[in-house]
């Protein structure tokens, strides 16, 4: 505790910095909870994003995020919800737990749908780590999670549904995905690693996790599948009236003066149903919907289209194929 505050230097919200009867300087909010001393330095003051500007004889800087001093205030760099700095050649995390590697800022990405933001690992981890690790990685790789500010972790794998596979420095696995109403990672904890039981058991639960995953991407694809079908009937249900029309030589369709199919083809006949015959070059036939869609490749000399869904589809003189159409 440091007690009553003698002076403030400075206000930014609902923050202040002020110096303690103590003579540190720190940062205290409009309530008097104490969220951070500094030290007893001469001044200290807000700057942007969040850091302090501390003044003992010489200009330095402090992240009030994790208390991290820097000599410069370094460059903010942004991926999507991520915020990291840059200064000296190194990239540098806003964590609680500091994370610094030497690098450029195109050598972190973003991961899809924002869940993380990877970053590399120079040289090779502590043997306490590797040993840790439940298969070694071709190279090594960190990430951040969204919405967790305690640090970053080891990126184990990506699944095909963009969550992930994570590690932190203690050996206990998480499956990170993203949250059902945000961006924010949602962490499942799957185990820790002390042996080699502990790693099976990991290993295990990753299998469990790559099942599920491709079983809810199958049931996915079919739903939008459907989905999409559902949408396609809708939107052909609208398209009853449709009309051949024509620009110059060139034919196409309209429906109720809205262009749908553009003027590309050789010719078009008069819907029967939901299909019309179109002719690419003369001679050649084949079979779409009144969307546009191709129903079946135009190679055919000519094609005959009944209102059952069954089309014929003249070959050559003399040979006649029978289809139905979807």
């Amino acid at each position: 505790m440091e007690g009553n505050i003698r002076q403030v230097l400075d206000t930014r919200g609902a923050l202040r910095c002020v110096r303690f009867e103590s003579g540190n300087v720190g940062v205290v909010t409009t309530q008097g909870n104490t969220k951070l001393v500094v030290g007893p330095f001469q001044q200290l003051s807000f700057a942007e994003n969040g850091f302090l500007r501390v003044f003992n004889g010489r200009e330095f800087f402090i992240d009030m995020k994790n208390g991290e001093l820097y000599a410069h205030m370094p460059e903010f760099i942004r991926f999507g919800d991520f915020e990291i700095t840059s200064i000296g050649g190194y990239l540098c995390t806003r964590t609680k737990k500091l994370y610094e590697v030497k690098a450029i800022p195109a050598e972190a990405w973003h991961g899809k749908h924002g869940l993380y933001l990877s970053l590399p690992y120079s040289g090779e981890p502590e043997e306490r780590i590797r040993k840790r690790m439940i298969w070694t990685p071709s190279r090594y790789v960190v990430c951040l999670l969204n919405g967790d500010d305690s640090g970053v972790y080891w990126k184990m794998r990506v699944f095909e549904d963009y969550s992930l596979l994570v590690m932190d420095d203690d050996g206990n696995y998480y499956h990170a995905k993203k949250g059902a109403r945000s961006r924010k990672a949602v962490k499942e904890h799957l185990g820790q690693v002390e042996g080699d039981a502990d790693r099976a058991m990991i290993v295990h639960a990753v299998r469990e996790i790559e099942e599920q995953v491709a079983d809810h991407l199958r049931k996915e694809a079919a739903r939008a599948k459907r989905e999409a079908a559902k949408e396609r009937e809708r939107q052909m249900a609208m398209l009853v009236s449709a009309e051949p029309f024509s620009i110059g030589n060139k034919w196409g369709l309209r429906s109720k003066g809205r262009m749908v199919v553009p003027p590309i083809y050789h010719r078009v006949t008069s819907p029967v149903g939901r299909y019309c015959a179109m002719e690419t070059y003369p001679g050649i036939w084949g079979v779409m919907a009144v969307d546009g869609k191709i129903e079946v490749e135009p190679r055919y000399e000519d094609v005959m289209i009944h209102t059952d869904g069954t089309v014929e589809l003249t070959v050559r003189p003399g040979k006649v194929i029978t289809k139905k159409l979807p």
